[in-house]
């Protein structure tokens, strides 16, 4: 069952599409996609901070893997043809997409941003927005998503895109269904639904 009914709404308008091949022709590392909850309560911060830590420095001992077989098959690593590392690809809003780019990029991650509709700049507050730019200028690569306005629509295509990129999803999520389309909910069912491994951070017992 899908969490969120607009969710369901794309499935069966044909929408719903994961080639998962999307990043593959620039970097054969692994690459990780975080969804998460823009509000994290102050009780759930340190478990959040530190099984995001504990995930993706786990995930760059795959990552060295992936490079060390894609290495083999190019021929001892032509130039160019091998990433120097794991990815994560973020839409940077607020609260977890922020805190886990920040963790990623000070454990060695390229940072790919996945801008959701132009004018996105204009949903953050000043906080939000000042570590938006700080994260958006460290990124390695930054695609912006064909809507003319930030919505549900978007976010939810952001969402898809995410999952369309990535070997594994990183959901720092309560476990409860989205309250709008293209929430941390319906990402994660779309994911499984892909069969897209679910790496879920959150403390028992606390709701977002």
């Amino acid at each position: 069952m899908f969490s969120h009914s607009g969710a369901k709404e794309w499935e069966n308008t044909g929408s719903f599409h994961i080639g998962r091949t999307y990043d593959r022709m620039y970097t054969e590392g692994m690459i990780v996609a975080v969804t998460g909850h823009q509000r994290i309560p102050a009780q759930a911060m340190p478990y959040v901070r530190r099984g995001v830590r504990d995930y993706l420095a786990s995930r760059l001992v795959s990552s060295a893997a992936l490079q060390s077989a894609a290495a083999v098959a190019f021929g001892g690593g032509a130039s160019g043809a091998v990433s120097s590392g794991a990815t994560l690809v973020s839409c940077l809003a607020v609260g977890a997409d922020q805190l886990t780019a920040d963790i990623a990029l000070r454990l060695g991650y390229d940072l790919t941003a996945m801008i959701p509709a132009r004018g996105y700049e204009t949903t953050f507050d000043e906080v939000g927005l000042y570590e938006y730019q700080r994260l958006v200028r460290q990124a390695s690569r930054t695609v912006t998503l064909d809507f003319d306005h930030p919505c549900g629509e978007a976010y939810m295509a952001a969402g898809l895109r995410l999952l369309d990129a990535c070997d594994e999803l990183l959901a720092v999520w309560d476990g409860y269904p989205s309250a709008g389309l293209g929430g941390t909910g319906d990402v994660v069912t779309y994911a499984r639904h892909a069969g897209i491994p679910v790496h879920v951070v959150w403390p028992a017992g606390v709701r977002h």
